[in-house]
């Protein structure tokens, strides 16, 4: 077993079987180009004057794995950015790795490499970070067999956790574009708040693959829940955030952050505008996610919102603008659940066209010491699963075939540490707004919060409502017109003979002198009927009909 620290192909292969090389290919990102941007570059850390860079390279291979023909070149830039070396990519001699052995057990200049390789050294002369970056044809794919990049002192110990990108870029290579095959190596995520977490990557099967990690995921809109998704395609431009190692950073160069927590009971601030405010203090910069747990059912519905927030130590104000996970404002006085998670080392691995993921990702904790991480998971959108209970196995989380990874970007997150508030309950107020469309009849009037209204206009009204919060109300005010009614005249009729009233078709009500709603009603007896019929205005008119009989007259009895 080779102990030595090398960096390089002892990381991305970890055996002589395994498959994993550094890629430069502009046609995928500009990772180790001449003048890339920052987040692409491939940079050495240097702490101290007496230390140096001693460095390798295998074959530099085609797509194929034939030998690129011609020369590579490369350069090294000092840490201000000037270019203090330039060189070509050796094939022989000086600097050139020809074995898997040479390679894991370092340049031979430095303690601990027996039976390595005859490095190339650059001497530093200033501290910070060095630039190695590659000169290619943007068409061309240039998979280095073996690399070696190794820090060390003037005596020759090695300082391993000093190689990083923030844009790794690297190939497990495949079979005549059938077969792919597994990646088995690991990476070190240095989090912004000095948390490092190692990603082994349990066979993943991509062909050329970037690996950056971030605190929000594919995206970075402001909203978590959309941001940390998986996205359709690959045309999505990844924030690079954190610094990526190929063994655990330095510790004396990369300290160990410690973890934080929540210091005080949180207290809120509604106002009326449905907004709240939430005072939470922490003793450590982190991220806080909040939970509103608006629909009741069991698990994540899609009313429920989850805010997440960056916090510094000391007091935070976190505003939460009254709205559910849809949008929407919420009925006054409505008794809304909060937990609040504060959290350490969140990390995002958004990988564009992982192609095949098998068995899943294996995250350790490496520093500070803590439980191992849950690894979460939504792929909903492009039609895989969803995990926001986490999950932790030694075996992998977040396996997908390549209908998920094949095109599109994945994203995967952990978090380094999490606590959890006990749930919050406030009541929710906000003042309301109402529109009323309001007809006037003919001659009619309207009383609006006292006001007698007898014209058509605009009017409002001033309401507090049971939270202390107002009410405003706008009332569109506007004429209207009454409806015709037109009973039959009246009529003299034989004591009880039916008579039906009709008071027309088309209203939207009807009440008859008699109790009845009907449009019709049947009469029998003497006696005054009306009726009033509404419209669908609200409007009226009554019209009536007297209902008249006669006896008949007295017979005439003759005599003879």
């Amino acid at each position: 077993m080779f102990k030595a620290h090398a960096e390089g192909t002892k990381e991305i292969m970890p055996t002589s079987s395994a498959h994993g090389m550094l890629l430069i290919y502009p046609g995928f990102t500009s990772f180790a180009t001449y003048d890339c941007a920052e987040t692409f570059q491939l940079k050495i850390k240097i702490s101290t004057s007496s230390e140096n860079i001693h460095y390798g390279f295998g074959d530099v291979l085609n797509d194929d794995g034939s030998i690129v023909s011609g020369n590579t070149q490369y350069r090294i830039k000092n840490p201000s950015g000037t270019v203090v070396f330039t060189g070509t990519v050796p094939k022989s001699g000086t600097g050139y790795i020809s074995t898997y052995e040479q390679a894991v057990a370092g340049p031979v200049a430095t303690s601990g490499s027996t039976g390595g390789y005859t490095g190339l050294m650059y001497d530093a002369t200033m501290t910070g970070d060095y630039i190695i970056e590659f000169s290619t044809s943007a068409s061309t794919r240039y998979m280095f067999k073996y690399f070696d990049i190794t820090v060390a002192t003037s005596t020759g110990t090695k300082k391993p956790g000093r190689v990083w990108s923030k844009s790794w870029q690297l190939t497990a290579q495949t079979e005549n574009f059938s077969t792919y095959y597994p990646f088995t190596g690991s990476m070190y995520v240095y989090s912004d708040d000095n948390i490092v977490t190692k990603v082994y990557f349990n066979s993943i099967q991509p062909y050329v693959f970037s690996v950056t990690c971030n605190d929000v995921g594919t995206n970075y809109t402001g909203d978590p829940i959309v941001d940390r998704q998986s996205k359709y395609g690959t045309g999505i431009d990844l924030l690079a955030q954190y610094k990526i190692f190929l063994n655990d950073p330095d510790n004396n160069l990369y300290p160990t952050g410690t973890f934080g927590s929540i210091t005080a009971p949180i207290t809120t601030q509604s106002f009326c505008n449905g907004g709240t405010n939430f005072f939470i203090t922490v003793n450590k910069s982190g991220k806080v996610e909040m939970f509103f747990d608006i629909n009741p059912l069991p698990g994540v519905q899609p009313e429920d919102l989850k805010i997440t927030q960056d916090v510094v130590a000391g007091s935070n104000t976190i505003y939460w603008p009254g709205t559910n996970g849809l949008g929407q404002f919420i009925a006054n006085g409505t008794t809304i659940p909060v937990v609040i998670t504060y959290i350490n080392g969140l990390t995002n691995l958004p990988l564009k066209d992982p192609d095949n993921n098998p068995n899943g990702f294996v995250v350790s904790l490496i520093r500070p010491v803590g439980p191992t991480p849950k690894i979460y998971w939504d792929d909903g959108e492009i039609g895989g699963t969803v995990n926001l209970d986490g999950c932790v196995t030694e075996s992998g989380c977040h396996a997908y075939g390549t209908g998920i990874g094949n095109n599109n970007t994945i994203n995967t997150w952990w978090y380094a540490s999490s606590t959890s508030t006990d749930t919050i309950e406030f009541e929710y107020r906000y003042t309301s707004y109402a529109t009323v469309n309001a007809p006037l009849c003919p001659g009619g009037t309207l009383v609006i919060n006292g006001n007698t209204i007898t014209t058509p206009g605009t009017y409002q009204a001033t309401l507090v409502n049971y939270m202390g919060c107002d009410s405003l109300v706008t009332y569109n005010v506007s004429s209207a017109t009454n409806p015709t009614v037109t009973l039959p005249p009246d009529a003299t009729l034989c004591p009880g003979e039916d008579y039906v009233l009709d008071a027309g078709p088309g209203q939207a009500g009807y009440l008859w002198s008699s109790g009845e709603f009907t449009q019709t009603i049947t009469v029998n007896q003497p006696g005054t009927y009306w009726v009033t019929v509404t419209n669908a205005q609200g409007c009226t008119a009554t019209d009536s009909f007297i209902y008249s009989s006669s006896a008949p007259g007295p017979i005439l009895i003759k005599h003879n």
